[in-house]
């Protein structure tokens, strides 16, 4: 019965992905980072932040891209015309530790496990939901959700302790399809 839930509300995600894009509805093939797009947009759905995470009722959410940018222009394309949380959005894309600042959510990809540890210090206390591509060690590390391979197939990883650590709080259905690593071991 357990598996059968789960499938749904992965089931349920997938669709919500294909209609929330119907540019690639009409491709008969989604990339790599088409489905990632998707989950990302439902991640956030599936995540609360706290009321102090933005300046005002009209500051938009703000994605930020640290290291590697795979998406090339998938997510303009795919979050073009949406809203967040009935926020604008606003994709930045951060070149160093220093400007990392009040984003919402921080793809992190194509990082060394050094630079990695120095990117989860900057936002450690901060409300900023921390996804990293693939990336090894990334929740055990501290960071929240992590896209990884199993069988070809894209999954993902929660570490909710430190979500909760900052304050978000990641819906139970998000949590009940993922692998969940509750460890969050001292960085240094």
């Amino acid at each position: 019965m357990k598996k059968i839930k789960k499938y749904i509300i992965l089931l349920i995600i997938s669709v919500q992905f294909v209609l929330f894009n119907s540019d690639v509805v009409y491709s008969q093939q989604y990339s790599e980072y088409e489905v990632k797009a998707g989950y990302l947009y439902n991640f956030i759905k599936f995540v609360n932040w706290p009321n102090y995470s933005f300046d005002n009722e009209y500051a938009p959410f703000v994605i930020g891209i640290y290291g590697d940018d795979p998406f090339d222009d998938i997510l303009e394309n795919a979050f073009k015309d949406r809203t967040l949380y009935d926020r604008k959005w606003l994709l930045i894309h951060y070149n160093t530790l220093e400007e990392i600042n009040d984003c919402n959510l921080l793809f992190i990809s194509g990082v060394n496990r050094t630079e990695l540890l120095k990117v989860l210090d900057v936002v450690k206390e901060k409300s900023i939901l921390t996804i990293g591509d693939n990336v090894e060690d990334f929740c055990e590390l501290g960071g929240i959700i992590n896209f990884t391979k199993q069988n070809s197939k894209n999954r993902f990883e929660i570490n909710n302790e430190a979500a909760m650590n900052v304050k978000l709080v990641i819906s139970s259905k998000l949590l009940s399809l993922a692998k969940i690593i509750n460890k969050n071991e001292n960085r240094f």
